[in-house]
C-alpha cells in the first residue's frame, strides 16, 4: 500500500476512512515486543524489537543501511503486525518481498517530503513498526515527539540515518554500519555476488552490550543475515 505526500503548500490528504481503526494495535498485556528474522536476532536485545522503543540503523549511502532497516519490518510484517516505511523513495518493492516483507502489512510513504515528521507520527498513530528514512539531521524538537510517540502508542520506531549523530536522542539500540567488503569478483571475471559488513551495536545507558558482529548485506542468497563464522 502506497501514500503519497502532494506538492509543497498543499494539505495533505488524512489517512483514508476506517484504515486507522482497523490497523490500530491491540496489545495485549504480556506482548511487548516484536519480532525479527532468527537470521537478525543477534543485533537486538532479546532478539526482537521492544515496543515504544526507538532503534537508529546508520550507515553512509551505499552502505546497506537502509536494506539493513528494512528487513526489521519482515518477520513482524509476516506475523500479522502492520508496519510502515516513511522516506524512502522509490522503495524496491520485489526487493523487500524477497526480504520476507508481507506487502499486505505495510504501508509506504515514499516521498513526505516537508511534512516527514508529521506523517511519521501520524503512522505511530495507527502501526506497530515503523521505519522512517529522514531527509539529514532530526531538529530535536521531531525527535522527541516521535520517540514519545512511539511510547505512547506501544509501537517500535526504527530511524535510518547516513551518521547516528543525526538522531539527537539516545536511542535503545544503535546498529552502524562500517567496514564492508565485496564478494564474487576473480581475477578480472565474476561478478558482484554478496557483501560482508561489520555492524557495531551499542545501547542507551550500558544496556546494551557494546559489540561488533559480521553480517551479509547481502549473503550469496540475496538475504541479509548475521555471518555467524560464515
Amino acid at each position: 500500500m502506497f501514500a503519497f505526500q502532494t506538492s509543497a503548500g498543499e494539505p495533505r490528504p488524512a489517512v483514508p476512512e476506517g484504515l486507522r481503526s482497523r490497523i490500530a494495535p491491540v496489545l495485549m498485556a504480556s506482548e511487548r515486543v516484536l519480532p525479527v528474522s532468527t537470521d537478525l536476532a543477534e543485533l537486538l536485545p532479546g532478539g526482537s524489537l521492544r515496543r515504544g522503543t526507538t532503534t537508529v540503523v546508520s550507515g553512509p549511502p551505499g552502505s546497506g543501511a537502509v536494506s539493513l532497516g528494512v528487513s526489521l519490518l519482515a518477520e513482524a510484517s509476516s506475523s500479522g503486525h502492520w508496519c510502515a516505511a516513511v522516506g524512502i523513495a522509490d522503495p524496491g518493492v520485489l526487493a523487500m518481498a524477497e526480504m520476507g516483507l508481507d506487502l499486505r502489512r505495510a504501508v509506504f510513504v515514499p516521498r513526505p517530503r516537508a511534512g516527514w515528521a508529521d506523517v511519521a507520527a501520524e503512522m505511530l498513530d495507527g502501526m506497530e513498526l515503523v521505519v522512517l528514512r529522514p531527509p539529514g539531521r532530526v531538529p530535536h524538537g521531531a525527535a522527541r515527539v516521535l520517540a514519545a510517540r512511539a511510547r505512547e502508542r506501544r509501537a517500535a520506531l526504527v530511524v535510518i540515518v547516513e551518521d547516528p549523530r543525526r538522531w539527537p536522542l539516545p536511542a535503545e539500540v544503535t546498529l552502524e554500519v562500517g567496514a564492508s567488503s565485496w564478494q564474487g569478483i576473480g581475477m578480472g571475471d565474476g561478478r558482484l555476488s554478496a557483501r560482508r559488513c561489520e555492524v557495531s551495536i551499542r545501547g542507551r545507558h550500558g544496556k546494551v552490550r557494546e559489540r561488533t558482529v559480521p553480517i551479509w548485506l547481502p549473503s550469496p542468497a540475496g538475504t541479509v543475515r548475521v555471518a555467524n563464522g560464515a
